[in-house]
């Protein structure tokens, strides 16, 4: 069997989410408004919803069930040797003048099905269990999209989103328009939100582990480059006292900087702070950074003086 996706746990962990009263109803009247299939049969109007997920398809049933006296069956495809997937359709026979009124199906304001916060979270769920994807959270880059052929619908779910801070943008895309969210934080904020909270504190351990891993290669980055400076800077140095340390200018100088000259010689990859510790160790001699930088710069100007 296929590995689930990120996108598949996530719908598959709302489609086992306890929902109530109301919002039973906003999260069917999204999932229909963007997924319901009518036809006509010699029975009458039949209704069909599609999905690739079992939990979904019988999550969508049991709602039927509760709420609308109708006749159901759930049927599937064969398996899609492109994708490896099956898609399960629930048919249904019922009232339907009765179910559009109540889930407000041709309505562009829902007051009856988005009465509270509780309800509008529950039709972003059904936006999502119709239309929605995320991106592999494993790639550096994340991308959550909900993808519909109603613009309206579609600006709906982006005006709620508005309310609760998410930033979400609108494309046309062929015969399609698509909602999508790019940045992180947004998409962890999209996922609980909608009740997705196993799958959230999955996204964040990616997110905190990237992160840090990150971190990590910046400074690992940063002490590799402060390491050949200093290697490099060390090099100079010798290569300078080598050429004036048998000078008249040298021998002339204080017994201090001819220690340092003698220690950089021994430690030419040594940081300044590394020479004010092995002064200390080597000659009992207290100095300070500025002191060694100090004839770290009379070096350069002896040296000048005979190049």
């Amino acid at each position: 069997m296929k590995q689930q996706t990120f996108s598949e746990k996530v719908k598959d962990e709302l489609s086992h989410y306890e929902y109530e009263g109301n919002s039973m109803k906003a999260l069917l009247s999204s999932f229909a408004t963007n997924n319901l299939i009518i036809s006509f049969t010699n029975q009458g109007e039949v209704w069909e919803l599609r999905t690739q997920l079992l939990s979904t398809v019988k999550l969508l049933n049991h709602f039927f069930e509760h709420l609308y006296d109708t006749k159901r069956n759930i049927s599937f495809t064969e398996i899609n040797k492109l994708n490896n997937r099956r898609t399960y359709r629930l048919i249904i026979h019922g009232n339907f003048k009765q179910i559009t009124s109540d889930l407000q199906l041709n309505s562009t304001v829902l007051n009856n099905v988005l009465k509270t916060i509780i309800d509008q979270r529950a039709y972003l769920a059904g936006a999502f269990l119709s239309g929605g994807s995320i991106n592999s959270i494993d790639k550096s880059i994340y991308h959550l999209e909900i993808r519909s052929n109603k613009i309206k619908y579609l600006r709906l779910i982006q005006k709620i989103l508005n309310k609760f801070n998410i930033s979400i943008s609108l494309l046309k895309r062929k015969n399609n328009f698509v909602l999508y969210i790019k940045k992180a934080t947004d998409v962890s904020d999209f996922l609980k939100i909608i009740g997705a909270n196993n799958a959230m504190q999955e996204l964040e351990d990616k997110i905190i582990a990237r992160d840090y891993f990150t971190n990590i290669q910046r400074i690992n980055n940063l002490d590799m480059a402060n390491l050949h400076k200093t290697s490099s800077a060390g090099l100079i140095q010798i290569k300078m006292i080598k050429a004036i340390r048998l000078s008249n200018e040298f021998k002339n100088q204080p017994d201090k900087f001819k220690f340092y000259c003698t220690l950089r010689l021994q430690y030419p990859e040594a940081s300044l702070s590394e020479m004010v510790k092995i002064f200390q160790n080597k000659y009992k001699i207290n100095i300070t950074r500025t002191g060694i930088n100090h004839y770290v710069l009379k070096i350069k100007d002896i040296y000048k003086l005979f190049n």
